[in-house]
């Protein structure tokens, strides 16, 4: 994400973003050991991915904002890290 794009968000957003990031890197450890520049590019692709459909459904009427925010972005991350992973390995083999 842009700096200005996190200038932007709530400390508390931008707090949990990056423990669902930190957290989302830990459970992939070994990918990232393997492969860290690969890793870390699609990392941030899905990140990007990630924020974005959250600011969409924050900004969506009747939503909480920063709580839906961060709920969309905690559920999504990970399964977009997981499954470009996956389709990464299928590729492979």
């Amino acid at each position: 994400m842009s700096s200005a794009a996190l200038s932007a968000m709530s400390a508390g957003a931008v707090n949990a973003m990056a423990a669902v990031g930190a957290a989302v890197i830990k459970l992939h450890k070994e990918t990232v050991d393997k492969k860290p520049e690969w890793f870390w590019h699609l990392f941030a692709r899905c990140e990007a991915k990630a924020a974005r459909l959250a600011e969409q459904a924050a900004n969506v009427p009747r939503s909480n904002g920063d709580a839906t925010f961060i709920e969309v972005y905690a559920r999504t991350l990970p399964e977009l890290v997981k499954k470009a992973l996956s389709d990464r390995e299928r590729a492979l083999h």
